[in-house]
């Protein structure tokens, strides 16, 4: 029962601290490429720190003492991997925030919005693809820019049958589908290796 007791604590906290570490994490990189582990020295520090709150913890007495030797052998191992698979996940977050502003700069710069509602207007079925627009529109104010990236490729690629011989429409499509290649990561089929 003590057992029970302990390792329930145990991941009761883990949960805890996973959030608080993936929250420090975004809001002290603030959208830059920082605040995150590169290689593997840092990851050995993160492993390294992760044990001072598991053994604060364990002396108050917040995480009762497991009674079982084979439960106690393997309560730090499982906390290390607890804290580790939090700062991973915060890293993920880090760098989806950076992706997010980064994009929402460039398409800007492209003034990508208003190039494509100007193709938009002028192709043919403008009904069927005013809500992924409306979708691109909304995640640029949210400044979700891997969504509004997605969305404004969607678009793109519904006005190929009326724009795919013009330059503007070329030019467009090439750059988003570079950005979703850069950002997201998502193959393209035109650029799968010969033979596939």
């Amino acid at each position: 029962m003590r057992d029970m007791t302990a390792v329930s604590a145990e991941a009761a906290w883990l949960l805890l601290v996973g959030l608080a570490v993936v929250g420090a994490m975004v809001t002290l990189a603030d959208g830059r490429l920082r605040w995150y582990p590169r290689g593997l020295l840092q990851w050995c520090v993160v492993i390294a720190l992760a044990q001072g709150p598991y053994g604060m913890l364990l002396a108050s007495g917040l995480i009762p003492q497991a009674e079982t030797p084979a439960v106690r052998i393997v309560m730090l191992p499982t906390w290390i991997a607890g804290v580790g698979f939090a700062v991973w996940k915060g890293r993920h977050a880090v760098l989806g925030r950076w992706a997010d502003q980064e994009l929402v700069r460039i398409l800007g710069n492209l003034n990508v919005l208003t190039r494509i509602t100007a193709l938009h207007r002028r192709a043919e079925g403008a009904d069927t693809r005013e809500l992924t627009l409306h979708e691109a529109r909304t995640a640029l104010g949210r400044r979700r820019g891997r969504v509004a990236l997605l969305s404004f490729e969607k678009v793109i690629d519904q006005m190929e049958a009326e724009h795919r011989s013009t330059e503007e429409w070329s030019e467009l499509r090439s750059r988003i589908r570079a950005l979703v290649t850069n950002f997201v990561g998502r193959p393209q089929p035109d650029q799968a290796p010969s033979g596939v």
